[in-house]
This record gives C-alpha cells, sequence and structure tokens, in this order.
C-alpha cells in the first residue's frame, strides 16, 4: 500500500524482492484470466452470435444434410422438411442479464484498478500512462454496457467483439508491461546536493563556519621564531 500511496513513475522497479514476487503473480494471473473469459465468451455465444444470445435474433439451422437411401431394401416416405429450417432462440432474460452485470460490476473495477496502479507506478511517459488508464475503464466500461446495447438492438452485436478485443489488448498488454518493468535493474540515484545549494543564508553561514573551525582545528601549529 506503501508504493501506491507514493505514485512516482520508476518506483515499481525500487519495491522489494516480495512485493515484485506478489506483483507478478497477479499480473500473471489477469491474463490468464482475461484469455479465459474470452473462451468463455466463445463457449456461451457459440456460432449463433451475440445477436442470437442477447437479442434472441432468428438464426438459420444448418443446412440439411442429403442422405441418399440404400438401395437394395424398404424404403420408407416420410414428409418433406421445410426448405429453410430455423433454430428457436429466446432473448436473454433481464433478470439473468442483471446477475451477470451486478457481478461484473463488483469485479472487473477492482481489477482495472490494481493494474492501473502497477502501471502507474512503472517508469512510463506520464501521456502513455494517462492513455493507458483512460483506455482501461473506457474499454472495460463498453464492454460491460454492450450486453444490454446488443439486446436492446441486435444491429449492435459487432460491439461484443470489438469491445472484448480492446480490453483484452489493453489490460493484457499494461499487464505484461508492469510485469517485465519491475524486474528491470534500478537506475542509479543522482548525486545528492550540497548542503549550501538552496539553504538559507544563516545556515549556510553556520556550515562555513564550521568548515573554517575543523580546518583550523587540522592545521599544524605555528613554529617558534
Amino acid at each position: 500500500m506503501r508504493e501506491f500511496q507514493a505514485a512516482v513513475p520508476g518506483r515499481l522497479r525500487a519495491v522489494s524482492l516480495g512485493s515484485k514476487m506478489l506483483y507478478t503473480a497477479f499480473a500473471i494471473a489477469a491474463v490468464i484470466g482475461l484469455f479465459v473469459s474470452w473462451r468463455l465468451y466463445g463457449a456461451a455465444v457459440g456460432d449463433a452470435g451475440p445477436a442470437a444470445y442477447y437479442a434472441g435474433a432468428e438464426v438459420a439451422a444448418p443446412a440439411r444434410l442429403d442422405v441418399k437411401p440404400a438401395t437394395g431394401g424398404p424404403q420408407i416416405d416420410l414428409a418433406p422438411e421445410a426448405e429453410k429450417p430455423r433454430a428457436i432462440v429466446v432473448q436473454m432474460s433481464e433478470r439473468k442479464l442483471l446477475e451477470v452485470t451486478h457481478f461484473h460490476l463488483f469485479t472487473i473495477p477492482i481489477y482495472v484498478l490494481v493494474l492501473a496502479h502497477l502501471w502507474l507506478l512503472a517508469k512510463l511517459p506520464l501521456w502513455l500512462q494517462h492513455a493507458g488508464v483512460v483506455a482501461a475503464v473506457a474499454t472495460t466500461g463498453l464492454h460491460i454496457a454492450a450486453p444490454w446495447l446488443v439486446r436492446g438492438s441486435a444491429g449492435m452485436a459487432i460491439l461484443m467483439p470489438i469491445s472484448g478485443v480492446a480490453m483484452l489488448l489493453t489490460l493484457g498488454g499494461m499487464a505484461v508491461v508492469t510485469t517485465i518493468d519491475m524486474w528491470l535493474p534500478q537506475p542509479a540515484a543522482p548525486p545528492s546536493p550540497s548542503p549550501s545549494v538552496g539553504a538559507d543564508p544563516a545556515a549556510a553561514l553556520a556550515e562555513l563556519r564550521r568548515r573554517r573551525a575543523e580546518a583550523a582545528e587540522k592545521a599544524p601549529p605555528p613554529s617558534a621564531a
């Protein structure tokens, strides 16, 4: 917590070894969590896409395979199937979407908060630090809001993959950069200024008298004539 309170760029390289190990473990878990979330999204949405999953848009069923009957045996006449069969899809209920949003609103902000603090401690240009924080907040906010937008309008389904990829690249990049930066060697500290530089005249005069007194004590006594 002390490192977070003194958020000085480059301070991440000066933290203790235990802190570096802890922050590295968090960054690795963050990257793995992003990829697991992406795979979970793909498994939940499936081939139908976010428009069908959230908005209940109609999706054509897979084409019927034309299987030729075996020759030489009895044949059964079946009723002709529909030319374009459709899969049954239902719009995601408001209750379920509220549950998902409720969970994300209490977890993703904490995730971004910790990762953004590590990002601010890295030795990076000030404009890049600010841009990273803005991008992290914007992409996560858009990804949380995207299911509601898609549920209201199936035409906005493209927001789900766009916001997901943007959030994956932004947060994943922040985690990787901070992990690399914290293990880089710390630059040498600049030499400390002289005590008299920037001091008030009284303190400078007292320091000068002290140095003169020390020099007088070390000087050899004058020889007798």
